[in-house]
């Protein structure tokens, strides 16, 4: 991960607001932007279009970008993990053929007993 990759500022809320760290490289979708955001310690899904003009520069007294930085890398430790995509390796199981399956095992009614139920059902029973 390069430190190009990650963007240091504040989102600007109101009451709400927030030091918020984004790293480019966990970004999975072009309208959609993920920020740890600090006060919250978690990193939050926004809308690309709704939070990036509420965002601004990591002023000096915002809070020590080192202070951000720690929290921010162990937030995203326990976050990667969490949406690692699983690949499959040559250890994975072989795709079983695709073919006529075998029956014989599945008892079938007889059209008698079929017949039972749909006059059940037909007379309200």
């Amino acid at each position: 991960m390069s430190t190009n990759d990650i963007w240091y500022g504040v989102l600007e809320a109101g009451d709400r607001s927030s030091p918020v760290v984004r790293d480019q490289s966990i970004q999975v979708n072009s309208n959609k932007i993920w920020l740890y955001h600090h006060a919250r310690n978690t990193f939050v899904e926004y809308s690309q279009a709704i939070v990036e003009p509420k965002l601004r520069e990591l002023a000096t007294g915002d809070i020590a970008r080192d202070e951000l930085d720690r929290a921010f890398r162990a937030a995203r430790k326990a976050f990667a993990p969490a949406r690692k995509i699983q690949k499959w390796d040559d250890r994975a199981p072989a795709a079983r053929p695709a073919g006529k399956k075998d029956d014989s095992d599945i008892e079938m009614a007889d059209d008698e007993d079929a017949a039972e139920f749909i006059d059940d059902v037909e007379d309200g029973e």
